[in-house]
């Protein structure tokens, strides 16, 4: 009896131990399999920083010299990232034929990241972005001859990503494609970006980590009315807080 009772018991538990056992590979192998899955930079944090901004005509501008508006300024910058939303303002002055004009920026990307080689912790990434920006800049003449221009359209770029428990690092250039359109007029055109961004996220350095970055957009407008055919090149260094 004692015999049939520890085989029957034998009978159910080996299978019971086989379960166990397979389970327990199967969550080895998904932490395993998790632990190499990309992971996209979650990091949030507010930012401060400067550009060295140069606007200027292009060479099929067809405004008169004294509308034309040409400047090359250092405009400061605060901006707002969480993940794959960048937001960014920047505001500056300028004297241009004796008068104090002002120029504004403000702008946003919003990033879908698909991985293309490499694993979790070191990978080459392809971001689709989607981008809306204003930019405003006085000619120091009539309201009508001000650059006020706003922006909207896709693009696509290449991203490296190395990150650790203790830094994210993030090396990126992409190309956006947009329809602009003027302010206060019907007139609209095509403006073309090119951005290039790196930064180095410290965790736990002040706060909840330390962002160090430096940016760089070139960006040009060809619109219907060719008196706004402009380019701008801005590039500078930004610091922020992770909370």
């Amino acid at each position: 009896m004692t015999a049939r009772l520890t085989a029957s018991r034998m009978f159910f538990t080996l299978p019971l131990f086989a379960a166990l056992v397979a389970l327990g590979q199967s969550g080895g192998s998904a932490q395993y399999y998790e632990e190499r899955e990309y992971k996209p930079v979650e990091a949030r944090y507010i930012y401060v920083g400067a550009v060295r901004r140069d606007f200027a005509p292009q060479e099929s501008n067809t405004a008169p010299d004294s509308t034309r508006i040409s400047y090359e300024k250092l405009m400061p910058m605060i901006g707002f990232r969480q993940g794959p939303v960048d937001f960014f303002f920047g505001y500056a002055k300028f004297d241009q034929r004796g008068k104090s004009n002002t120029t504004i920026v403000v702008g946003t990307v919003v990033s879908t990241e698909f991985p293309v080689a490499g694993q979790r912790g070191n990978a080459l990434v392809l971001p689709l972005m989607f981008a809306a920006d204003y930019t405003q800049a006085e000619s120091g003449g009539p309201e009508r001859e001000n650059f006020n221009i706003a922006s909207v359209g896709l693009g696509a770029g290449l991203t490296y990503r190395l990150s650790t428990e203790s830094l994210d690092v993030s090396i990126h250039a992409g190309e956006l494609l947009q329809y602009a359109s003027q302010g206060l007029s019907t007139g609209s055109g095509f403006s073309a970006a090119t951005l290039a961004d790196a930064y180095l996220i410290l965790h736990e350095i002040v706060l909840d980590g330390l962002a160090l970055g430096y940016r760089f957009r070139y960006q040009t407008w060809s619109m219907s009315d060719t008196q706004f055919n402009y380019r701008s090149v801005s590039h500078g260094p930004y610091v922020g807080l992770l909370f």
